[in-house]
């Protein structure tokens, strides 16, 4: 898809009144105080634990940011809107109260977990002559959730939810509203919209709300219906039925009739056979059946082998895609599903010899024993290199696995389509560099080298107050003010640039460190004090080369 074509997609999903708005001012740093406000009295009131607080309470926020992924399957590629809530206000304390809200559907009666579960459920059953088989699913859910319905659902169901938390109702309540209602707005481009009804996809929210919502209303439909559906299971929100035929048409307009924002659609089985999820359902002599099933607009590609991944690499993910396929099918299926594996893995280019070879290894290891649990640890793949430190004795192999993962990944491919955070603004978690400006004589290329968990923009001011008062009681407080002192000289806060990010404190120190050493001494305004941390095999590494050294920039930080 083009660029253009992409933004006047998104803009056409916006400019629905409908459903968006535009906001004025940016509601982020109420929300996040209003989030914290919340952590705080959980913490006071003895309900959530120190290190729980800190999760739930953050003064970095980003605004949500809204992106579209094409709906490939669908005539004219329409978009669906993802509302990244990633680093919102409210992320981490929603996280925290879905976890309560589970439990309301633990022990659902409708819900199957996957293919395999639903295989479990439906495999071998009768069906009558009278019976049909049947699939109803909810037209853009998450955006149909009706918010003061989805509350007072919750709110009746509290005799059930307090036996899993001590929070009281009225303030467990108030928190909920503030995650799934308050916080609907998301920013595109320089703009702030808020989401009118429903909730965003994206939201960590949103599945939970939308499971709990969805078990009320079969719970209430069934209860209305005076002969119920032999067999009905949910998946999210794809519903299966055995039922009468007679019944369909009632069936459809009770689940239409539950509340105007939710509608269904309705699909029948079709010569004895119903898709649904990853498998077909399938009549034979009164008896359901359960195949593997690919849509027809499916392009069978699992794996494209030119990114030279490792060999393990390539033969666990067509493993995985086989023992799927075989779990998924009943064993009369079995022989065609073998000879459906071979088809697929020689269009993903696998030699024959590999796929004879998979085939035997799937049925040694479906024979083979449960190993004991093992500790795994991820390195990045480098041919030849990683075949031999698999193969040498330089770690406990018995309690100790190593996965390779490529460098080649989905990520690289594919354009980034959400709204970039702006540089100097809203990224936080940052190894940063600033250049010392000199005087009015003289150009100095010194540069100081630091880290911040707070927005950039934040460090950036203390930086500047700092030199402001840099004469007053001599302040020191870094070795970049202690350089302008002594040197007379100013800092260049315009050309500051960001190195890299990271989440992780102890991997963004350490990143800190190695750029700080990778900076030629006589350019190098830290003290030694900012380096004393490093590792001796990093400053072997990087002091042994004569070129300058490129720092990964993964987000895992490998070295």
């Amino acid at each position: 898809m083009d660029e253009d074509e992409y933004k006047n997609k998104m803009t056409n999903i916006l400019d629905d009144l409908c459903a968006y708005r535009t906001l004025r001012l940016d509601p982020t740093s109420r929300l996040q105080t209003k989030n914290n406000t919340f952590v705080a009295q959980l913490f006071k009131m003895g309900l959530i634990s120190k290190d729980e607080r800190n999760k739930m309470t953050t003064t970095t926020a980003v605004p949500p940011r809204i992106y579209g992924l094409p709906k490939i399957h669908k005539e004219g590629t329409p978009l669906r809107p993802i509302c990244s809530s990633i680093g919102s206000p409210s992320y981490g304390l929603c996280k925290y109260i879905i976890q309560i809200l589970k439990n309301l559907t633990m022990d659902s009666r409708y819900n199957i977990k996957n293919a395999v579960d639903f295989k479990d459920r439906v495999n071998n059953s009768q069906i009558r002559e009278e019976e049909t088989l049947v699939s109803f699913d909810v037209v853009s859910l998450f955006p149909s959730i009706p918010i003061e319905l989805a509350l007072d659902t919750i709110r009746q169901k509290w005799t059930k939810l307090e036996e899993h938390t001590n929070i009281p109702k009225q303030l467990f309540m108030d928190i909920v509203r503030f995650c799934i209602e308050e916080n609907r707005y998301f920013k595109y481009e320089d703009k702030i919209y808020t989401q009118l009804k429903g909730m965003p996809m994206g939201s960590p929210a949103s599945p939970v709300i939308a499971d709990i919502l969805m078990e009320e209303l079969l719970d209430k439909i069934t209860d209305k219906l005076k002969i119920k559906p032999r067999l009905l299971t949910k998946y999210v929100d794809d519903l299966f039925a055995i039922t009468n035929k007679i019944d369909v048409e009632n069936i459809l307009k009770e689940l239409n009739s539950f509340h105007k924002q939710i509608k269904f659609t309705m699909e029948l089985e079709k010569d004895g056979k119903l898709p649904f999820l990853d498998s077909i359902v399938s009549r034979m002599d009164n008896t359901l059946k359960i195949k593997w099933y690919r849509k027809p607009i499916a392009s069978g590609r699992i794996l494209q082998l030119q990114f030279k991944p490792p060999k393990e690499y390539d033969n666990n993910t067509a493993l995985g895609c086989m023992n799927r396929m075989m779990k998924i099918s009943d064993t009369i299926y079995h022989k065609e599903i073998e000879h459906e594996i071979k088809e697929l893995l020689t269009k993903n280019d696998f030699p024959p010899n590999i796929i004879k070879t998979l085939l035997k290894r799937r049925q040694i290891e479906r024979k083979k024993p449960t190993e004991p649990a093992k500790i795994y640890k991820s390195l990045i793949y480098v041919p030849r290199l990683s075949e031999r430190l698999t193969n040498s004795d330089c770690y406990n192999k018995q309690d100790i696995k190593v996965a390779h993962k490529p460098t080649n990944t989905l990520q690289k491919f594919f354009n980034k389509i959400k709204s970039k955070i702006p540089m100097m603004i809203e990224k936080s978690n940052v190894v940063y560099q600033i250049p010392c400006g000199g005087d009015n004589n003289n150009k100095c290329n010194s540069v100081y080298i630091g880290t911040t968990k707070s927005k950039l923009k934040t460090r950036i001011s203390q930086h500047k107050s700092d030199f402001k008062l840099r004469h007053q009681n001599n302040i020191q407080k870094t070795a970049l003010m202690t350089h302008c002192i002594r040197s007379n000289h100013t800092p260049n806060f315009d050309e500051t640039t960001i190195l890299q990010q990271e989440q992780h404190y102890n991997k963004r120190h350490t990143l800190e460190m190695l750029h700080i050493i990778n900076t030629p001494t006589y350019k190098r305004l830290n003290y030694k004090t900012d380096t004393e941390n490093c590792a001796h095999l990093y400053r072997h590494l990087l002091n042994s080369q004569t070129t300058s050294v490129t720092i990964s920039t993964s987000k895992s930080a490998d070295v």
